[in-house]
């Protein structure tokens, strides 16, 4: 009789006698039977509805522009702009916009979703633009020298004169004040002073 102590297979390497497993579950071979794969194809895809949905206008729709910012975001980046003025001397500027005045509730509405859709057209990535009240807008444009600001100012001129009353001799303009401030003077400061010249 042998001594266990003296075998020299350790108990790791003694094989398993356990079975293998066994698989509860197999696909069926979709490839000889049209039918299952037909049920398959339509489990996936869902109902008949369903699938139309998926196809039709719903999913393929234009994606409209974003909406124009809020105030808290609006003054959250114009803090932000005026701090990289301040610091690093970085240029910014923004366009105090107001729509033509004497106009009745109706013909301000209007107006104004103009100028909104043109602002989301012509407006870049990092530029912000807010409405203010019932007439004013305010668009932040980071990274702009004054000239790129009364450039940005004479296109969305142009656009909304085009859009007002094509088929009328009286198409009334926007009043624009750029706010650029220089090296020494503060964006706050510098927006101030356009609004003020636009109450003039």
């Amino acid at each position: 009789m042998s001594d266990p102590l003296d075998d020299p297979t350790p108990p790791s390497a003694a094989p398993r006698s356990n079975p293998k497993r066994v698989r509860k579950f197999v696909m069926p071979d979709a490839d000889h039977d049209p039918r299952t794969a037909k049920r398959i194809e339509a489990f996936i895809d869902g109902p008949p509805e369903l699938r139309l949905r998926r196809q039709g206008p719903f999913v393929e729709r234009e994606r409209h522009p974003v909406e124009l910012d809020t105030r808290t975001d609006w003054f959250d980046a114009f803090r932000h702009e005026a701090a990289r003025h301040a610091r690093y001397g970085r240029p910014a500027s923004v366009l105090v916009v107001e729509l033509p005045g004497g106009q009745g509730d109706v013909a301000y509405d209007r107006m104004a979703r103009q100028l909104t859709d043109i602002i989301r057209a012509e407006v870049r990535d990092p530029d912000r633009a807010v409405r203010m009240g019932r007439s004013r807008f305010h668009l932040l444009l980071p990274e702009t020298s004054g000239r790129a600001a009364q450039a940005a100012a004479e296109r969305l001129q142009r656009a909304f004169i085009q859009v007002q009353g094509r088929s009328s001799a009286f198409r009334p303009g926007l009043q624009i004040e750029i706010a650029t401030p220089h090296r020494t003077e503060s964006l706050e400061s510098a927006l101030q002073g356009a609004e003020s010249r636009l109450r003039t």
